[in-house]
């Protein structure tokens, strides 16, 4: 697992928003959106999909997290990957969680929705079995993000590890969760937002339109405002109690 820092001594607060990107591609996801948070301390991880030597373990990220509160940003597959570091280290304990365009079960509840979707990753899952890099070229392309040029170096076999976490899924943690979405989300659409998340106890779910997949990187503004919207919420909630 890769691991970018930005904590700040000069800023008084264990709160560290932490922001895992997508599947098949970076914390570069983030570019847009992070100068919104240059006032706050944040840490970027992602999966070392493109074989950088920059790879953390456990031991590194305990250093980094331990005793903090930590607000989870995760685009996409990055949603289930906070949950799943929420279920495995007791260090890594998120007291709120964003999903920016994510979900815990990609396949679906319900039929015939699930046999469509299925159907679909299977031939997905085949394409990148084969043609790993150019798939992963085209899927980009049709997500308005394109690379500039195939990727050098790629690790395959994490690929398709993380393609197998789309055939199965993974409970949501019990804590407050902002929902962001596109209507136009060809990849997690309506229809799995609502599946995945309309029935959570403590759940806020909010469209727009115009993003597709995209949403964190072409309306950062936006974005930005809910997540810090949804925190501060909380702190007020907090010092109102403090006060009785």
């Amino acid at each position: 697992m890769l691991c970018k820092t930005s904590l700040k001594s000069y800023i008084k607060s264990d709160l560290i928003y932490v922001f895992f990107n997508g599947f098949g591609s970076d914390y570069h996801f983030w570019d847009d959106l992070l100068p919104y948070f240059a006032k706050d301390n944040y840490v970027l991880l992602s999966e070392n999909y493109f074989n950088s030597p920059e790879d953390y373990n456990s031991e590194y990220l305990n250093k980094i997290f331990k005793g903090k509160e930590l607000i989870g940003v995760g685009h996409s597959l990055g949603y289930h990957k906070l949950c799943d570091l929420n279920q495995k280290y007791d260090f890594f304990n998120l007291k709120k969680i964003v999903s920016v365009e994510g979900f815990s079960c990609y396949l679906g509840k319900n039929e015939p929705i699930k046999s469509i979707r299925k159907f679909y990753l299977d031939f997905m899952k085949s394409s990148y079995f084969f043609y790993p890099e150019l798939t992963l070229f085209n899927f980009m392309a049709m997500c308005g993000a394109p690379m500039t040029e195939l990727p050098s170096r790629l690790d395959q076999k994490k690929l398709m590890s993380d393609l197998e976490l789309l055939y199965s899924g993974i409970e949501s943690p019990k804590i407050p969760h902002l929902v962001l979405s596109s209507i136009d989300d060809w990849v997690i659409p309506f229809n799995i937002i609502e599946d995945n998340f309309r029935n959570l106890d403590d759940v806020k779910i909010v469209y727009t339109a115009g993003a597709s997949h995209l949403l964190g990187m072409r309306f950062p503004d936006y974005v930005s405002n809910e997540i810090k919207g949804f925190v501060e919420d909380s702190c007020k909630i907090k010092k109102n109690n403090t006060r009785k």
